[in-house]
């Protein structure tokens, strides 16, 4: 029997479990998400849970834009996630995680953030 990684490194994105329960993904500096990517990046939030869903800590401080695929594959996944919590310090990481949230009306409750605190604490109230 397989066991579930710690973490799934791709040139894009890192995501891991954190001991806490969240999963977490960073993406690279200036990383152009399209749908391929988000298909990986929701593959490897697979395996790394199980298949449980899990709240989410996406760190976007620096990224690129999405293309509408993967805009819709991400905000499709209320399988895989209870809640995202979009990390962006950024104006122009603010206005895309605002963008993303307004036009691709995630599945999952999602929120932007400008502190990780503030992020964890409100993922924590959806873990089960």
């Amino acid at each position: 029997m397989d066991s579930e990684p710690a973490e799934v490194i791709n040139p894009k994105f890192r995501i891991w479990l954190r001991p806490d329960g969240i999963a977490q993904i960073v993406w690279a500096s200036a990383a152009i998400m399209n749908f391929e990517d988000a298909i990986a990046a929701t593959d490897a939030m697979t395996k790394l849970t199980g298949g449980k869903r899990r709240p989410l800590l996406v760190d976007a401080h620096d990224v690129g834009p999405q293309d509408r695929a993967a805009r819709s594959e991400f905000a499709r996944r209320g399988d895989l996630v209870s809640a995202v919590a979009l990390l962006g310090a950024t104006p122009l990481s603010r206005m895309m995680g605002n963008f993303f949230i307004a036009v691709s009306r995630p599945m999952a409750p999602t929120k932007l953030f400008h502190d990780e605190s503030s992020a964890l604490a409100w993922l924590r109230e959806f873990l089960t």
